[in-house]
């Protein structure tokens, strides 16, 4: 069934069908948490939150691309916002480099490991634009980062991404 019919009946008051939704998007929707740099423990929550704000705004979603991906947005803004209360401590941008090694020649095609391996910044940065499809300037305006640096570190991250990947691009 669509999601868009889903959605219309969960919106009407229909709970089994808000619940296929979830058992639909609630794995994608934790790895992609992890992918944002969330650990574990706290993908698991912003998820199981995002999908409580879902529910109550169920009305909002409009259909034009998959449920998932419209959750994913809510639950990226609950990731900045906790992003930037700890920001208030230690910006993002003093975050230190993590160093590992690329994957041996052999190269597995792990984007969780090769994520990573970027600084912070950049695994933030890349995973808002290329996993829930925010604008460098939407970006910018989350993090507090200047524009130019949202698009540096999308930039150096996507190129760390390919050379630990092995894409030829």
């Amino acid at each position: 069934m669509p999601d868009r019919l889903l959605s219309s009946r969960a919106a009407a008051g229909d709970t089994g069908a808000f619940t296929i939704l979830v058992r639909r998007s609630l794995p994608s929707l934790r790895g992609f948490l992890r992918r944002l740099g969330a650990p574990p423990d706290l993908a698991d929550d912003l998820a199981q939150d995002a999908l409580v704000a879902a529910f109550e705004r169920i009305g909002d979603y409009r259909g034009d691309g998959a449920f998932v991906a419209w959750v994913r947005r809510i639950a990226a803004r609950r990731y900045l916002r906790a992003v930037q209360a700890r920001m208030r401590l230690a910006p993002l941008e003093a975050a230190p480099e993590p160093f590992s090694p690329a994957p041996d020649t052999g190269r597995s095609l792990d984007l969780d490991a090769a994520l990573e391996r970027l600084s912070p910044v950049q695994r933030l940065c890349v995973t808002l634009q290329h996993g829930a499809g925010y604008t460098s300037a939407e970006i910018s305006q989350a993090t507090g980062l200047p524009e130019g640096s949202v698009k540096s570190h999308i930039s150096r991250g996507l190129s760390r991404l390919r050379q630990d990947l092995g894409s030829d691009r």
